[in-house]
């Protein structure tokens, strides 16, 4: 019963309410509630051992809660209300001023009043049960309490059917995974998405075991998202026996280019999302077995986003002796993977994409100061060339317009797993259509550009409106590709921005990313620094 990861949810957030009050862990329960919740997890042990009990629980909706088995129908009146609990060798009875429930003697079989805990996935040696699926539970959500949700024994079959395949393609694909997915998960949150293509999920270090997840008919995805999640549990368990971080220091928190967010993240972030990126690098490398084109591209891009996060890390202040042993370890691992070939299709579109995720987070997270970027302006104005040291920029909040990407990542994505599918979502937006399939911001230039169609994508990127994707975008689909609308898309912003404060109208982004790629003979040059690398080192 301690197992159930809603316990320790619950466990943790009235904890943090008893040591700080409400500001520091708001609940949505009434303060009476939460501390007498433990009368569950009291009435959840008597009904599992079969024990004599009379108590008095608090039920949210007038539905009693008992933890690792399910929930009762109501049988209380208000939000919050509370019911009595009568169990003995005849069985177990819970009662309230809205009706009654006779549990039945098989507890994890569906019931007239009865909503069990159905189990999902696979029990392996030294767990106790098999992950469930939890659509009832108050503190299944990380962030709030949650009504019940019923759902239909169809819809509970299909969740089932699809983790025990997904659990067979794990066990026969990548057995290392298998026992870290199948050892780690207890329970899966079912959660709404607007894609089909994108798996939502998430976890917290305060509901060890349990990860809130949207449904997908692609196993593969469905795979490497578990995978995704457990490596982030088990590194929060060794966080919790050894400091994998030094304490902070006084001032801001380093932020780092994290490949997988939009966001810059703190080195914990990094380290976690290295740390579950390799696992799922090393799932789709054992998927390309099978000669799929997306694993191949899976493989060249979390590839790619993985050694990004590696080189950061290995210059990082701020990792204990363990946490250093981790990356150490991560390193000498994945070592031999910069060397696999990945080509065609697959390897040019992960190519594209590792310089999009680059240019467009440089476009949302750097900018140039703006004495900087008038300097530029100035000269630009007096018709001089750019200077031999271009500036520099920093890490900034304040996110330029359009400055968001991951569109053409999915279109990839789709293009490499169902082609018939991509061909219609690009008739869909050559059509005006907005957000087909879920994918948010993806324009028809973006999906001439996976397409391979250049002159197709150039022409639509140049007629778009002024919008970092959409001059990122040019640069990608232009013939070479060391352009500074992808190598430094920030300063051709900070330049155009300056222009416009001085009440001239810049050319368009071609012309600005020219000038400032003017090179002089003395200048050193980084070219193709967010490149893939698809090929053998």
């Amino acid at each position: 019963m301690l197992e159930d990861p809603a316990v320790g949810a619950w466990a943790f957030r009235l904890l943090r309410q008893l040591a700080h009050g409400a500001v520091a862990a708001p609940s949505d329960a009434p303060s009476w509630a939460g501390a007498t919740m433990l009368g569950s997890l009291a009435a959840a042990a008597a009904v599992r051992a079969g024990a004599r009990c009379s108590l008095r629980v608090p039920a949210r909706g007038g539905r009693l809660w008992l933890p690792s088995l399910g929930v009762t129908g109501a049988v209380g009146r208000g939000d919050w209300t509370v019911v009595g609990v009568e169990s003995g060798h005849d069985g177990t009875v819970v009662y309230g001023d809205g009706g009654s429930v006779r549990m039945p003697e098989d507890l994890t079989a569906r019931a007239e009043g009865w909503s069990p805990l159905p189990e999902v996935g696979h029990a392996v040696p030294g767990t106790s049960r098999a992950a469930v699926l939890d659509h009832l539970s108050p503190y299944r959500d990380f962030r709030s309490l949650r009504d019940a949700t019923d759902l239909s024994a169809p819809e509970v079959e299909e969740w089932r059917s699809q983790f025990r395949r997904t659990y067979e393609l794990l066990r026969f694909t990548d057995t290392t995974a298998y026992r870290v997915v199948a050892g780690t998960v207890r329970s899966v949150v079912p959660v709404e998405t607007a894609s089909g293509l994108h798996i939502v999920s998430a976890s917290v270090p305060d509901a060890y075991g349990a990860i809130t997840m949207s449904f997908s008919s692609d196993m593969s995805s469905m795979a490497a998202t578990l995978i995704h999640e457990a490596r982030h549990q088990l590194l929060t368990a060794l966080g919790d026996l050894t400091p994998l971080f030094v304490p902070a220091r006084e001032g801001p928190e380093p932020l780092y280019f994290a490949p997988w967010r939009e966001d810059p993240r703190p080195l914990r972030g990094l380290l976690f999302g290295a740390h579950a990126f390799a696992g799922m690098t090393a799932f789709w490398r054992e998927r390309r077995r099978d000669g799929d084109p997306r694993a191949d591209f899976e493989f060249a891009l979390h590839r790619w986003q993985l050694r990004m996060a590696l080189v950061a890390l290995r210059s990082a202040v701020g990792l204990t002796e363990t946490g250093g042993r981790i990356v150490a370890a991560l390193t000498e691992r994945a070592a031999a993977w910069w060397h696999e070939p990945v080509w065609g299709p697959a390897a040019r579109l992960a190519d594209l994409c590792c310089r999009d995720t680059r240019a467009t987070w440089r476009a949302a997270n750097l900018a140039v100061a703006e004495t900087a970027a008038d300097a530029l302006a100035q000269r630009w104005l007096d018709g001089r060339p750019p200077p031999t040291e271009l500036p520099a920029a920093r890490i900034t909040t304040v996110r330029p317009l359009g400055a968001r990407g991951g569109a053409r990542t999915w279109l990839a994505r789709l293009r490499l797993a169902d082609r018939n599918a991509f061909s219609k979502v690009r008739a869909e937006l050559e059509a005006g259509a907005h957000n087909p399939q879920g994918i948010p911001r993806a324009s028809a230039a973006d999906a001439a550009l996976v397409a391979e169609d250049r002159d197709e994508a150039m022409a639509g990127y140049r007629e778009a409106e002024p919008a970092a994707a959409a001059w990122i975008g040019i640069g990608l689909a232009a013939e070479h590709d060391d352009t500074l609308l992808v190598e430094r898309p920030e300063l051709v912003l900070a330049l155009h921005s300056a222009l416009l404060r001085r009440e001239v109208m810049p050319p368009g982004p071609e012309g600005l990313a020219g000038w400032l790629g003017a090179r002089p003979a003395d200048r050193t040059v980084r070219r193709r620094a967010g490149r893939c690398r698809s090929w053998p080192v």
